[in-house]
């Protein structure tokens, strides 16, 4: 079976069929070894020798039985997907790459560096966690799910990514940057793509194939519940984050349409019991992200802080409060909310003693920021790496 589901949480999702396959999709590759009655091991040689020598002929790849050659060759390719455009923010050096795929689709990944540094003195952005280089991957082409401030919704659901495309967008952000932390908070909901994400986790986590921390991936989930939890079984060491964007029931059904099935209370339940379940030996429980998009009117008045602040003010939780970012075709009409308000919002919960950050717009000028991501295509494209 691929790494590409065909079924997502509660709705069927049109199955996307690739050949030649992606050679990091694993579930496909140990399919392909075990009908040749290959031993699993030689997956792991075959991806150490294609990452080291990418240009290296599959039927060429030393060490694997002389029977799966021709057939490997024509079964799988490195990659399936090729960066047909960057664009590099003159702002703050974020780099996306619109990356199309091998039946057409087309999706975005966002490189994005952090110095480390303030830039003043009163700042309170995670930029000041340390210098490194984050992806932001998709994990589906479009998204079904229709949050309201989200480009992405606009595009409707095309089809899930099998986890080699997931890895692919690794493999091309690699040849601009070294990375060492992933972000699925691009393109799709992660966790209506469950296998697919998994497993492409998984191969990044694989000292044989990226060898990324696993403590250095987040998934950024609206709150599929049950996948939330499996989640938490399947990779415990994998960071959530949830995005909330309300802070009661009623309008949070406003601005993300998905929570009509899925209640406020019941998901902070969960936020819960991930802290729980990763704290251990009296340790200190793992901290979650809970992400919060201010829109001008809408969530961004005192009342909504009082009410978010009431919500997380005994847990453990880092809220990081990101200012609406305008895109093309926006059919709400949302706006930004003016520093000042911004500042008083997140003053009243620094006040209650809540962790809270101010996202950087990373990438705005070109199209790359959070809830931008829509194939949109614009902006000055600078030098293609393929």
């Amino acid at each position: 079976r691929s790494g590409q589901p065909r079924q997502g949480q509660g709705a069927m999702v049109k199955k996307r069929e690739l050949h030649p396959k992606p050679l990091f999709d694993e579930p496909s590759l140990q399919a392909f070894l075990s009908r040749y009655d290959v031993k699993p091991v030689h997956a792991g040689r075959i991806w150490r020798h294609v990452l080291e020598q990418p240009e290296c002929p599959l039927d060429e790849v030393p060490g694997i039985p002389d029977r799966i050659r021709a057939p490997l060759k024509e079964e799988f390719t490195v990659l399936t997907s090729t960066v047909v455009k960057t664009y590099e923010s003159s702002i703050d050096g974020t780099i996306k790459l619109l990356i199309r795929l091998q039946d057409g689709g087309e999706i975005e990944a966002v490189l994005i560096h952090h110095s480390g540094e303030a830039e003043h003195p009163e700042q309170r952005q995670a930029d000041r966690c340390g210098q490194r280089d984050t992806l932001c991957i998709s994990s589906q082409v479009g998204c079904r799910l229709g949050c309201t401030f989200c480009a992405t919704g606009t595009m409707g659901l095309q089809g899930n990514l099998w986890s080699g495309e997931i890895q692919e967008q690794l493999v091309h952000a690699r040849k601009l940057r070294g990375v060492s932390n992933i972000v699925f908070m691009g393109m799709g909901e992660p966790l209506e793509n469950y296998s697919g994400v998994t497993s492409a986790i998984r191969g990044m986590t694989d000292p044989q194939r990226f060898g990324l921390a696993p403590s250095g991936i987040t998934v950024s989930t609206v709150g599929i519940i049950a996948n939330m939890r499996k989640l938490m079984d399947d990779l415990p060491k994998v960071k959530l984050a949830v995005s909330l964007h309300a802070p009661n029931q009623e309008l949070r059904e406003q601005i993300v349409p998905i929570a009509k099935t899925y209640d406020l209370q019941e998901l902070l339940g969960v936020v819960d019991e991930y802290a729980e379940r990763t704290a251990s030996d009296g340790k200190r429980k793992g901290m979650i992200m809970v992400s919060y998009v201010l829109l001008e009117g809408v969530n961004d008045t005192i009342e909504c802080a009082q009410q978010l602040r009431d919500l997380v003010v005994n847990r453990p939780v880092i809220v990081n409060l990101i200012p609406y970012n305008p895109f093309e075709g926006d059919p709400h009409g949302y706006k930004t909310p003016p520093p000042e308000r911004v500042d008083a919002f997140l003053q009243l919960l620094v006040e209650a003693g809540i962790r809270v950050f101010e996202r950087r717009h990373h990438g705005r000028d070109i199209a790359a920021a959070c809830g931008q991501l829509a194939k949109l295509g614009k902006s000055a494209p600078v030098e293609d790496i393929e």
